[in-house]
């Protein structure tokens, strides 16, 4: 414990902000007691049960510790439950919503992840808080979580904020009476074409992208392969690495970390600064098949190849992360060859005979087992959608 604030939790790969007490102002090293226990448990530590003036009971006459239910490691805010009424009964808390988690209607729920208890409604205003009281307020923005519109409330569990620093933009976890959610995820599923079994969809993820990139991306449509007749746009996949957990991890916020491929195209979109580069460079060794360019996929096994470096390990197998976004092809060269030289790439491009390339397959009579698509603009493309998956193999 430390009276200095460490700013982001201290466990690796974690890239929320330490917990600050909001009573005695202390600053931990950790955001909670789930990561602190992770980190001592590395060095082969074990965390002690709450102690220290941050544990003490919060009626304002008793300095007993808390109390600290170690079979589900809940650590109450007082010593025990005659002070915990007699602190309701003097208006030091309020009542909670604990007891009401689970019935309520949707519309009105708290809009923290995982908690099912209704709103607050001021008595005296009757207006209607996004979440259930100030502790969950003050945890959701601790996590970097945004409040969930109440007509969203049924389609979206969690609304998370983007980087700090850059223009605004959310990532919803949408539910699965989303109507977006089902076509989404079967899509994923019938381009994956590799033999085996099936991954399973953990989770969607919808990004707003932030107005500049939204709006760059409607100018290319409009000024330019808009033009010309052809497929104008098309939903394709993406898979890079990460440095973080988001996504995976439920309740971890996207990272700050400039290395970090999906926290940084969530924020800013794709870049062509990293064409050839980045977390999958090693997997090109003879350089990028059609040139500088971005390349995505409509099947999501070939995406996934790219995936490699997303994986995290949990309890119940191997988890990855891949993008699902929008590209604007416009007029697409078709090619048989398995790759082209810069030169040639410059020259199909350039004579503004096409807007993209793309390479075919065997069975279409290219070189290719998976179709790839590859834009040469960065207003071309934008990331549209996260899914999170557990590979079954």
């Amino acid at each position: 414990m430390s009276v200095i604030a460490t700013n982001r939790c201290q466990l690796p790969g974690c890239s929320r902000p330490a917990f600050v007490d909001p009573i005695t102002q202390v600053a931990h090293q950790f955001c909670g007691r789930t990561h602190a226990a992770q980190a001592l448990s590395r060095q082969g530590r074990e965390l002690p049960a709450p102690h220290g003036i941050c544990h003490v009971c919060r009626l304002p006459e008793c300095s007993e510790p808390v109390y600290y239910d170690e079979e589900t490691d809940r650590v109450h805010e007082y010593c025990c439950k005659s002070h915990a009424d007699e602190a309701l009964q003097r208006g030091l808390r309020m009542v909670s919503n604990k007891t009401r988690q689970g019935h309520e209607d949707p519309f009105h729920r708290c809009s923290l992840a995982g908690c099912s208890a209704p709103r607050f409604v001021d008595p005296h205003t009757g207006h209607e808080h996004p979440y259930c009281g100030r502790t969950h307020a003050k945890l959701a923005a601790q996590r970097g979580q945004e409040a969930v519109a109440m007509s969203d409330a049924p389609l979206v569990s969690t609304v998370w904020r983007g980087r700090l620093g850059e223009p605004p933009y959310t990532i919803s976890v949408l539910t699965n009476q989303h109507p977006r959610y089902q076509g989404i995820k079967d899509q994923f599923i019938a381009s994956w074409a590799v033999h085996g079994p099936k991954p399973t969809v953990k989770r969607v993820m919808q990004i707003r992208n932030p107005l500049p990139i939204f709006a760059r991306y409607q100018d290319y449509q409009s000024a330019g392969p808009a033009a010309g007749p052809g497929l104008q746009e098309a939903r394709r996949f993406h898979g890079t690495g990460m440095r973080c957990q988001f996504g995976i991890d439920p309740n971890q916020r996207p990272c700050e970390d400039p290395d970090c491929a999906v926290c940084s195209i969530t924020a800013r979109a794709f870049s062509l600064a990293h064409a050839g580069g980045g977390p999958n460079a090693a997997l090109m060794p003879a350089g990028l098949r059609y040139g500088r360019g971005l390349y995505f996929s409509r099947t999501a096994s070939k995406s996934n190849d790219y995936a490699r470096q997303s994986e995290r390990i949990l309890a119940d197998g191997r988890h990855r992360i891949m993008f699902l976004c929008k590209v604007c092809v416009g007029r697409t060269h078709h090619t048989t060859q398995d790759r082209l030289d810069q030169a040639a790439v410059d020259q199909i491009i350039g004579s503004r005979s096409a807007d993209s390339i793309t390479g075919l397959t065997i069975a279409d009579g290219g070189a290719l087992h998976y179709e790839e698509n590859v834009v040469y603009h960065e207003s071309a493309a934008i990331p549209s959608y996260l899914i999170i998956y557990r590979l079954n193999d």
